[in-house]
């Protein structure tokens, strides 16, 4: 079990603060999250992102797919400095709000796609990244089909899951499998509630097809097939 203490350098607070304080700012007048108070914002934000650091430690770039409000990437990136950094965000406020953040964090090997993930995922991008990331975005097969074809051989694809979904887990293997990957490890954590939450690695062992990912209307009626699994 992972707890949620993760060493780092002190001078990274400040910038942690200057991204409170946007996101606390931004948030009193357009809905980029939930959670609206400064502990729910450092453990539920900042520090169940940096859990990343605990599954995977050596990689140079990172991909948060359905970023929102920069979550988990921003923060991985303002700790492990040397990373570079894609964030993919559809709606085009919370786009323009990580390109601000972005900005006031002086990060200059960053950037926002405001565009769909699965048109991203045909293009120059694919099979580009270390570690690619999916947090609070999407049923399990459209995590996997949209996800998987962004990251290089050798790399992973990371996916925040509740109990109920790692229940799930197996019965995708033979879907993961298609796409290039296998499962590596489920491992589980806990940041200041009673959740146990988890992070499933997905390594990619060989290349996706390139019929995927398919058209978002696709995949969303291929649930059909999955039924209560999906």
């Amino acid at each position: 079990m992972l707890s949620a203490s993760l060493p780092f350098d002190e001078s990274v607070l400040t910038y942690f603060e200057v991204y409170k304080n946007l996101l606390l700012d931004w948030n009193t007048h357009m809905n980029l999250t939930a959670v609206r108070d400064e502990e729910g914002i450092i453990y539920k934000h900042f520090v169940d992102s940096l859990m990343i650091l605990k599954v995977v430690d050596n990689f140079s770039s990172l991909l948060d797919v359905g970023s929102g409000a920069g979550f988990p990437g921003v923060p991985v990136k303002i700790v492990k400095r040397d990373v570079s950094l894609s964030l993919i965000e559809s709606q085009k406020k919370k786009a323009t709000f990580l390109e601000i953040l972005l900005e006031r964090l002086t990060f200059t090997d960053a950037k926002v796609y405001n565009t769909r993930a699965e048109e991203l995922g045909k293009e120059h991008l694919r099979e580009s990244f270390d570690v690619v990331c999916e947090r609070e975005f999407g049923k399990i097969p459209i995590n996997l089909e949209i996800g998987l074809p962004f990251v290089k051989l050798g790399g992973r694809l990371l996916l925040y899951k509740g109990a109920k979904d790692i229940e799930k887990m197996d019965i995708f293997k033979i879907f993961i499998e298609e796409l290039g990957g296998s499962i590596e490890k489920i491992i589980p954590y806990k940041l200041n509630d009673p959740i146990e939450r988890y992070i499933v690695s997905i390594k990619k062992e060989w290349y996706t097809p390139k019929r995927y990912p398919r058209s978002y209307s696709s995949m969303l009626r291929d649930l059909k097939k999955w039924g209560e699994f999906a």
